[in-house]
């Protein structure tokens, strides 16, 4: 097997349906599905159940958001690449997973992501920020690492580079994927943003709330060269 995708989840019986209905049509099957729960109260885990998933839960006060896909890595099966998406983030095609693939075949390539398009039911302020402003137009090589490269909402990373250095869990509110990215580009290593793999994904917030999300992200530092980017939800 090729690819194992992760995703966490924790109450996200609104989306998760519809995300596992788009990964199992897509051209690219070469993968299994880890879903790694901390503590649904919701329907997530009876939706799951209803799909050929590799269910794992962790305690809700085990969590973080580096715990979590590392402990879904450890428990993966791929050979080539490990996939992390957000349980309320939508492939925007058929053809989304083979489109990330693609892009290792260059060697030097430890990761792929691209910025998000706003979900059909976001406020408007998020449709126009997002789909206007912040979604790419163009495949780019990244240049440096900052805030949102790589961003884990939607991303692809090499197994072999993960198994020489995992996610720090020093970041436990997140962040961990800019560091990691960070991390492998100091190394020599490229990471691409790409836009046929981009997802619909937003959270319903209004300008005043995407403010505040934004000034959150930036607000608190950790240890390490990164500046951490401490994210509520992906």
């Amino acid at each position: 097997m090729e690819t194992s995708i992760i995703i966490r989840t924790k109450n996200e019986e609104k989306w998760i349906s519809t995300v596992l209905e788009k990964l199992y049509r897509q051209t690219y099957n070469d993968f299994e599905i880890i879903v790694v729960d901390s503590g649904s109260i919701d329907r997530t885990l009876e939706i799951v159940s209803k799909y050929p998933v590799n269910l794992f839960q962790i305690k809700p006060e085990e969590f973080s958001y580096p715990y979590a896909l590392n402990f879904g890595c450890r428990n993966a099966k791929a050979e080539k690449y490990f996939v992390f998406l957000s349980a309320h983030s939508l492939p925007i095609s058929e053809t989304w997973l083979q489109d990330g693939i693609d892009n290792f075949e260059n060697e030097t390539i430890a990761g792929v992501y691209c910025n998000v398009t706003a979900l059909p039911d976001a406020t408007i302020w998020e449709k126009l920020i997002f789909n206007n402003f912040w979604h790419k137009k163009e495949k780019i090589i990244v240049g440096s690492a900052r805030m949102g490269v790589l961003g884990f909402t939607n991303a692809i990373i090499r197994r072999s580079l993960w198994e020489q250095r995992s996610l720090n869990e020093e970041y436990g509110k997140g962040g961990e994927d800019g560091e990691w990215a960070g991390y492998w580009m100091n190394k020599g290593y490229g990471i691409i943003c790409d836009p046929r793999f981009a997802v619909y994904h937003s959270h319903g917030l209004g300008l005043i709330g995407l403010a505040r999300q934004w000034y959150h992200w930036w607000d608190t530092a950790t240890p390490g060269p990164y500046k951490k980017l401490n994210y509520r939800k992906k």
